[in-house]
């Protein structure tokens, strides 16, 4: 961001990120940032605003270790990190963008898809929130990538044309609540639209629940990308962003980077059948996409029930977005037996999951008391024959 006029007083967003705060954010690191000492020193040579600013960006940096590598030097709000985009997810989109031509990242709150961006090459940042950009801007510094332009203003005013393709992140809060409608979004449904008819080429992140304009599903691919087990996120690829239109796709980063995807159009419901030798456990990235039955009928694979995810079938089968169980045996959900299978089996370390079913795993996991050196798993699901618990092991694929 420009310099501040040195005649007006830094901001407490400006002032984080200055040389004089480094010193401080040094110094924390060498202490108790809970003691009494601590917090006295603080408060007695620094204002009020800025000590508590400098306790809140060090819980905020412990947070953010999880998304970021350099998190120890970068800046955050709350709800900045809670919307960011973690590094991994945000390298692999910024591969689909053009290499060395303008870009735009609109609604850039703290920076998670703009250092990727920036990376990629001369990025521009926008969002309305003065201290987000001055975040967003010394984030990418401390990442070694610099900014083309940064502007404080409204998404829907900036002029997309002189861009080869741009990246927005919608504000998702509504009454400070999550909401997947559209209508509720800022930039509004309208509003995107209208941006889109400027340019084409864009990206849009979404929540995973986002119901979609059909006109953007038939022109454009749908992604929904999961990392740590979760889906993350939807973006929508329009213009020449989108590889492959009309399609959807899932796709697992995981947590050295690693992409796998799976590509296709929603088909109808493949039937059901008795459980099978092996239990598949489709990633959140299928199940939030609705390919879970393409992906099952290409691998020759049923659902154990039109209420349950899980797929079963005869053989092992390795595939990235699939964790594979090898089935020991079932039993009904009843903790006295299932308690009397676990001790048989030795099974001190229990996972226990559940699809399609509201049940208290850890009241339950109490009630089995597991003991042992042995491992194992216990699935609750529907099935063809009703609710059952599905015990087995995780294979070696």
């Amino acid at each position: 961001m420009p310099s501040p006029d040195q005649s007006e007083p830094l901001t407490t967003s400006q002032w984080l990120v200055s040389e004089e705060a480094r010193t401080w954010f040094q110094w924390l690191g060498t202490v108790d940032p809970h003691a009494i000492g601590t917090l006295t020193r603080l408060r007695k040579e620094l204002s009020s605003q800025q000590s508590a600013a400098i306790l809140a960006q060090a819980e905020l940096r412990k947070r953010a270790a999880r998304k970021f590598t350099p998190a120890d030097q970068m800046f955050f709000t709350d709800i900045g990190l809670q919307q960011s985009t973690d590094q991994e997810i945000a390298a692999y989109k910024a591969l689909r963008f053009p290499a060395n031509q303008p870009l735009a990242d609109l609604c850039c709150g703290i920076g998670g898809d703009l250092i990727a961006l920036a990376e990629r090459g001369p990025v521009t940042a926008v969002d309305a929130s003065a201290d987000h950009l001055c975040f967003a801007d010394a984030n990418a510094s401390a990442h070694g990538a610099k900014l083309a332009d940064t502007r404080c203003g409204w998404a829907e005013e900036t002029p997309l044309e002189q861009f080869a393709a741009w990246h927005i992140d919608p504000d998702r809060r509504h009454e400070d609540r999550r909401t997947i409608r559209l209508d509720s979004f800022s930039p509004s449904l309208d509003q995107l639209e209208a941006m889109l008819r400027l340019n084409r080429n864009a990206a849009l992140k979404l929540a995973p629940a986002s119901r979609l304009p059909q006109a953007w599903e038939e022109e454009g691919q749908c992604e929904w990308i999961s990392h740590h087990r979760e889906c993350k996120q939807l973006v929508v690829w329009l213009g020449e962003l989108a590889q492959q239109p009309g399609t959807r796709k899932a796709t697992r980063i995981d947590q050295a980077g690693r992409v796998d995807s799976f590509e296709g159009t929603v088909r109808s419901p493949i039937g059901s059948s008795d459980v099978g030798s092996y239990l598949f456990d489709p990633d959140p990235a299928l199940v939030a996409s609705g390919l879970v039955d393409t992906l099952a009928e290409s691998l020759h694979l049923t659902r154990l029930s039109p209420d349950s995810h899980y797929l079963t079938g005869c053989d092992a089968i390795d595939h990235p977005l699939l964790q594979s169980f090898e089935v020991i045996s079932q039993e009904k959900v009843d903790a006295k037996r299932l308690k009397k299978a676990v001790t048989e089996a030795q099974w001190g370390t229990l996972e226990l999951k559940q699809r399609g079913l509201e049940l208290k795993l850890e009241a339950m996991r109490k009630q089995l008391k597991p003991r042992g050196k042995e491992e194992g798993t216990i699935v609750f699901t529907p099935t063809v024959a009703g609710n059952r618990a599905i015990l087995c092991r995780r294979t070696a694929c």
